[in-house]
């Protein structure tokens, strides 16, 4: 039967051509399907070359008081309208000296609003509060704590501010978006907030602002275990996209906002936060695009560097002070030029840069958290301990304390430990450069510590 159906196809070649084809199309849909039912994804990583926007300054400073903003893509404002919400008082206002003065120092159109009129310099901080409908203050014991936190304020007391951060969200975005309606991208930080402005626009230029996106990095399940939502410690963005569905236009030409639309929503919710998550589903059906840990709420001490995160791009660190905003961003704008993103390893130049001079820090506790099994010989001392973690391929560091040797399978920068450390003796950490140098973490003298990566990992966002 085969035979007379092959001599009939070898009469018409071109039918031999169409069976084939067709067989081929077949095999591909039926191993695709096979696939899908096998539990296969597409992976979480892509590579993309990315065009650099705001590379570090291509001479040292030769002065004092350098323009750190010399090459910065002033043209982009254009495109993205940055929020800083703050609060009042004499912390927070610190906080926000600082950040307007390095992270926001480049960003002309910087949106400040608060909880209180101000100035800082040239900025004018905008008392959001007052713009929300005056029914917020029925039964809303926290606005009757607004009153009284403005009176502290004036009588230079310590005013109750976390109370009604809540309520701040929903009129900020209204805020931005009645200020830059043409904006393709709206962004909106806090004043520890750290942010990387080059990995900012190396992503939002590889993405289409009319879709409808919220990204950021998933905030804590126990302020919304139902929900997810964009947690502020790490930044969040929103696209025009999202906003034109988000806040329909009225045919008067205004907007109807989210202030006055979730106002019975946000009296009862305990997060400002949430209840924007809650604003967005609800309106446009746009779930958050979890982009962790490009967007990161970690901070310097803690955040964890590994063989997984190693070439993925930063994007923003969380609780960073003032002393420690001044000087990374000194650092970031004058370490060696380079065009490739910043990544996770790309960090370790500033928080490891000690590693040149030794593999080890004493009186440091470099946060390692898995204790050897007790019958090894790695608890005998801290070298026993170094030793034992150069023979274990996981191992990248170490730390030695109170005869307990603990590795990791990352790395941290931790913090130092009073050398009394509460009578127990010697606390010792260390690093192996022998798999760190292997990985492109190369401390030689004249090595680029920040040179790790030949190109970055990007994330496909994660919906959630």
């Amino acid at each position: 039967m085969l035979r007379p159906l092959l001599l009939r196809l070898s009469r018409r070649p071109w039918r031999l051509i169409v069976v084939v084809a067709v067989f081929i199309l077949l095999a591909i849909s039926l191993s695709r399907t096979r696939s899908i039912h096998h539990g296969s994804t597409p992976s979480q990583f892509y590579k993309k070359v990315t065009k650099s926007f705001f590379p570090p300054l291509k001479e040292p400073p030769s002065h004092v008081d350098p323009d750190y903003c010399a090459n910065f893509p002033f043209e982009q404002l254009d495109d993205v309208q940055v929020v800083l919400k703050t609060s009042s008082g004499g912390a927070e206002k610190d906080k926000t000296k600082a950040h307007l003065w390095t992270v926001t120092s480049c960003i002309k159109n910087v949106l400040i609003v608060s909880d209180s009129e101000d100035k800082i310099g040239d900025h004018h901080i905008s008392d959001i509060l007052s713009e929300l409908p005056k029914s917020y203050a029925d039964d809303t014991p926290e606005l009757k704590a607004y009153v009284d936190h403005k009176k502290n304020s004036e009588n230079g007391k310590k005013s109750p501010a976390w109370k009604i951060d809540r309520f701040k969200f929903l009129p900020m975005v209204d805020k931005a978006y009645a200020k830059n309606p043409k904006a393709k991208w709206y962004v909106f930080l806090e004043p520890d907030v750290y942010f990387f402005w080059d990995t900012l626009f190396r992503l939002l230029d590889q993405m289409d602002p009319e879709e409808p996106h919220y990204m950021g990095a998933q905030g804590p399940s126990l302020r919304s275990p139902d929900r997810s939502f964009a947690y502020p410690g790490a930044g969040f963005v929103l696209s025009q996209g999202l906003m034109k569905q988000l806040m329909p236009a009225k045919p008067d030409g205004g907007f109807e906002k989210l202030a006055t639309r979730f106002e019975e929503k946000v009296k009862k919710d305990c997060c400002g936060d949430v209840v924007l998550a809650y604003a967005i589903l609800n309106t446009t059906g746009a779930r958050l695009e979890a982009l962790e840990p490009t967007f990161s709420g970690e901070n310097l001490k803690q955040i964890r560097v590994d063989r997984d995160r190693w070439c993925i791009p930063l994007l923003s660190l969380h609780r960073v002070g003032p002393e420690e905003l001044e000087k990374l961003w000194k650092w970031e704008r004058t370490r060696p030029y380079t065009t490739k993103p910043f990544t996770y390893s790309s960090l370790l130049a500033y928080t490891h840069s000690h590693l040149r001079q030794s593999d080890t820090r004493a009186w440091w506790d470099n946060l390692s958290e898995a204790p050897v099994p007790n019958d090894r010989p790695a608890h005998r001392n801290a070298g026993s301990c170094g030793s034992e973690c150069a023979n274990d391929p996981h191992c990248l560091q170490w730390s030695y304390s109170q005869t307990v040797c603990r590795h990791a399978s990352y790395v941290k920068l931790g913090n130092e430990v009073n050398e009394m450390n509460g009578g127990q003796g010697e606390f010792t950490s260390g690093w192996d450069l022998r798999k760190l140098g292997e990985m492109g973490f190369k401390v030689g003298p004249e090595e680029d510590l920040a040179d790790t990566c030949r190109e970055a990992t990007w994330l496909m966002p994660t919906v959630r």
